[in-house]
């Protein structure tokens, strides 16, 4: 039976149609079945800009910059093939057995979980988790932009938002960083869930 894992892509990651495609083969070749959750990138910093210079409220700032998230998944999505969003975690595990490849718009459920922090410190990594926690799946790895970094990194918290490093800790996730710039990296980090 193959694992479930969830891949959380930067923002930076999300036009790279090179790298979704290796993921796409990674999970083939290694039996397990990605469920991929999107930063927001450039989506989510000017939602940044626009709290700084109009001074709406935190919770609103941490809501729209999810939503920035969604925008993300939606472009991502244009690079998997069989991929498909969606908002429901009912959802993953019917589309997985389908032979798709779920990608999360996190909105709704952060929105109804309503147990992360209302503030900036939250950013993907924390949303990523706890889709991790919530839908009972161990492995997270985290695809990033770590210069030099030429294998997979095991400590997470160096490279996460605390929330995120908390969450990790707390429910025993296995939380691998991998450099989305370098394939080998992102081999040897799949390599090893």
């Amino acid at each position: 039976m193959k694992k479930h894992v969830i891949v959380k892509i930067g923002g930076y990651y999300i036009y790279n149609k090179e790298l979704a495609e290796k993921i796409v083969d990674l999970a083939e070749e290694y039996k397990f079945i990605p469920i991929f959750v999107c930063g927001g990138g450039i989506f989510a910093n000017s939602v940044r800009e626009a709290y700084i210079a109009h001074s709406f409220s935190s919770k609103t700032a941490h809501y729209a910059a999810i939503k920035a998230m969604e925008i993300s998944a939606l472009i991502f999505s244009e690079n998997i093939v069989n991929g498909v969003l969606t908002d429901s975690l009912d959802d993953i595990f019917i589309y997985s057995v389908e032979g798709k490849y779920p990608i999360i718009l996190p909105y709704k459920i952060v929105l109804r979980t309503n147990i992360l922090p209302e503030t900036w410190e939250i950013t993907g990594d924390s949303v990523a988790s706890l889709i991790a926690v919530l839908l009972g799946v161990k492995n997270v790895v985290f695809v990033k932009k770590v210069p030099n970094l030429k294998s997979y990194y095991e400590d997470a918290c160096k490279f996460v938002d605390k929330y995120s490093c908390k969450m990790v800790r707390k429910y025993g996730l296995r939380a691998l960083i991998v450099n989305g710039d370098n394939l080998v990296s992102v081999a040897s980090g799949f390599a090893s869930v």
